[in-house]
């Protein structure tokens, strides 16, 4: 399903792919967008007997409804003679009055099921469940003969009419305010009074009256002496001479209420906007596959303008999901939490947004000093404001027990090839530099930065039995590597002044691992020792060894851990692009369960819209294999940075977020808040 959203669309609006100024879509179609008519239908106050002369007082009360107009459209001329109906309903019988303007009354067809409107008629199209398939007409003329047929869909979508079906226990009559076939005296009007049986209309055993509102129309054809082509006057008009459209025809509001008494006035069940919107895609796929053979396949190939994007409701988007012979197209309603669905046949259906399951997770340490029900109060704030799993960095039984308690997941966070293990007795496992210096002894940037070597066996084998055994503690949901990776080659650029260097190239002694086992490995593998290339950051083949060494790493823990059942994740750097430049990570060919890139946009100096873009890449690069979990660094998005950046994390494809250093509790009010009103519901 190709998606487009509000921001999304914008680069595209008004061009058409040669880049000329184009037609909006709603100009092109603007006749077809009519606005549909509204009638309430009451319950009828007593017995109706179906006679033509609409004399009951039930029918007295029932008002009429507005005068049929051109079926072109509204702003057609007025037609010279005046049609109206008026609707009333009871448990078995939806009734159905007509008033028919006539100066000369003429019918000549007798026999059922001829086509009837070869002579002046009355036409009822009725469509209960509103989808545009599988919808009924009843015509009639002067006589009363009777034309009924149904329609498994509309003809421009292919559809055929099935005449043997008969509107079983039917009543029909119609009466005159003058004569019938009398060319010399001028007549008023003629009647038609129906009861149409809701048994007659079941489809798939369902009760039509099950649907409070329907779609329904009614069309006049008169023929004119001296015309050619017939005039068509209708309740509702469709924008153009074809009443199967469905989408154009009437709602009818079934009142529960006794006519004569008052009622509210009954909205319309749709918001119009979205579906004019999802009406214009539909025209516009149509007249495509007519020209070319094909649907449009993409969002951003109808090419909407400005005019053609106030239809879409704030926060909704436009799906496309389309082959040469078939497409669905949607528009989403978040104010309704509904999805308005078109596809080729013209079948328009709601359906609700199910919510979406979102995990969120929060980094922390553990704290010494607090006591039971610090921690208590601590997570049931995390819980109630969405978040489902906290990331721990370390292990305590008892702290774990009470997150659990708490109803949130816990798992233990723990650094991985950045340790201490080794320095006493097996300092040849660190990593070197390419000045020959080793990480045992001269770590970059800070102390604790004592990186392992990946290309060490012992230190694969040791990684994965530590990861296994700690997954086995009690209350462990999950491992969580950290540092999974090389020392950075480049770091943030935020954090450039912090040790007073500019990283605007590749610094040898920030550059791992030239250990004389790497040379070693790699030697055999291309006869090059790489501390002889003068430009390491162009050869590809040792990048791709120092990649595929940590991705070894990963391996051996994923295979050690994941197959005993237990959940694997891991921090990352963001972007696999970013990742592999700055700190030799290669993490969209990892096989995790989750992935955590770091999306710390202050630390880049970036927009929260930076984290969307970095998002979109992880999940495409990972392509379902795990589920990506935004990192975000809560003190780094003031204000309305926070809710945004959540938000584009969400609509890139992340599973969820995790938070750094936060959030404080104004940012988890937001948080909540934000969950409720998008429909987003937190799992475990």
């Amino acid at each position: 399903m190709h998606c487009i959203k509000t921001i999304a669309l914008l680069a595209a609006l008004g061009f058409t792919a040669a880049g000329a100024q184009a037609e909006s879509l709603t100009s092109r179609y603007a006749a077809r967008l009519t606005q549909p008519r509204s009638y309430d239908c009451f319950r009828t106050d007593s017995k109706i007997k179906i006679d033509g002369k609409l004399d009951e007082g039930a029918w007295k009360k029932a008002a009429s409804s507005q005068d049929f107009v051109d079926i072109s459209g509204f702003d057609k001329p007025t037609p010279a003679q005046r049609t109206s109906v008026k609707m009333l309903w009871d448990d078995e019988n939806l009734y159905i009055g007509a008033t028919i303007e006539e100066k000369n009354i003429i019918a000549n067809l007798t026999q059922r099921d001829t086509i009837i409107y070869h002579d002046n008629d009355f036409e009822v199209f009725l469509d209960p469940d509103g989808d545009g398939l599988n919808y009924f007409e009843i015509e009639n003329n002067a006589r009363g003969v009777v034309f009924d047929l149904t329609l498994d869909k509309a003809y421009r979508s292919g559809g055929s009419f099935f005449i043997p079906w008969n509107c079983e226990g039917l009543q029909l009559k119609v009466s005159y305010d003058g004569t019938l076939n009398k060319q010399k005296d001028t007549d008023k009007a003629w009647f038609v009074e129906m009861a149409i049986p809701f048994k007659a209309l079941e489809r798939d055993f369902k009760n039509p009256r099950d649907m409070k509102v329907w779609r329904i129309n009614f069309s006049r054809v008169e023929w004119i002496h001296g015309q050619k082509a017939e005039e068509n006057w209708v309740w509702s008009p469709t924008g153009r001479v074809d009443m199967h459209m469905p989408e154009r025809w009437g709602f009818l509001n079934f009142i529960d209420q006794t006519v004569g008494t008052s009622a509210a006035k009954t909205d319309l069940i749709y918001d119009m906007n979205a579906y004019n919107l999802v009406w214009t895609l539909f025209y516009a796929q149509l007249d495509n596959h007519s020209k070319l053979g094909n649907y449009i396949r993409k969002a951003d190939d109808f090419f909407l303008t400005p005019e053609d994007m106030k239809l879409l409701p704030a926060g909704g988007e436009i799906g496309v999901d389309a082959t040469s012979s078939a497409f669905d197209v949607t528009v989403s309603v978040p104010q309704t939490k509904s999805i308005y669905k078109i596809n080729q046949d013209g079948k328009f259906t709601v359906e609700k947004i199910q919510p979406r399951k979102v995990m969120n997770w929060a980094w922390t340490g553990l704290h010494k000093d607090w006591s039971d029900a610090k921690y208590k109060e601590y997570f049931t704030k995390l819980h109630n404001a969405g978040i489902s799993a906290v990331l721990f960095e370390g292990y305590d039984e008892r702290v774990y027990k009470l997150c659990k308690e708490a109803g949130l997941q816990a798992h233990y966070w723990k650094w991985t090839m950045n340790r201490r293990d080794f320095m006493k007795d097996h300092p040849e496992y660190y990593a070197v530099n390419k000045k020959g210096e080793s990480s045992y002894d001269k770590p970059a940037y800070v102390d604790y930065y004592r990186f392992l070597c990946p290309s060490h066996p012992e230190v694969v084998k040791y990684l994965a039995e530590d990861y296994l055994k700690d997954a086995q503690l009690p209350y462990v949901d999950g491992m969580h590597l950290d540092y999974m990776r090389f020392p950075d080659v480049v770091l943030p650029v935020s954090l450039w002044k912090n040790y007073g260097i500019k990283q605007t190239e590749e610094l040898p002694e920030y550059d791992f691992c030239y250990c004389d086992l790497c040379r070693k490995k790699f030697k055999e593998l291309t006869g090059r020792d790489p501390m002889d290339d003068e430009f390491p950051q162009e050869d590809q083949s040792w990048i791709n060894f120092r990649l595929d060494a940590i991705t070894n790493v990963v391996k051996n823990i994923a295979d050690s851990v994941r197959s005993h059942g237990h959940f694997l994740s891991s921090a990352v750097f963001p972007g696999p692009s970013m990742a592999k430049r700055m700190v030799r990570q290669d993490w969209g060919n990892w096989n995790l369960n989750a992935y955590f890139p770091m999306i710390y946009n202050g630390f880049y100096y970036e927009g929260p819209e930076w984290v969307g873009r970095s998002v979109q890449e992880g999940v495409a690069a990972i392509n379902g294999r795990g589920d990506l979990y935004a990192g975000l660094m809560c003190p780094d998005l003031k204000g309305k940075d926070f809710i945004e950046a959540v938000d584009l994390a969400y609509k890139a494809g992340a599973a969820g977020v995790s938070f750094f250093a936060g959030p404080s509790d104004e940012q988890l009010k937001e948080l909540r808040e934000y969950l409720d009103k998008n429909n987003y519901v937190p799992s475990n």
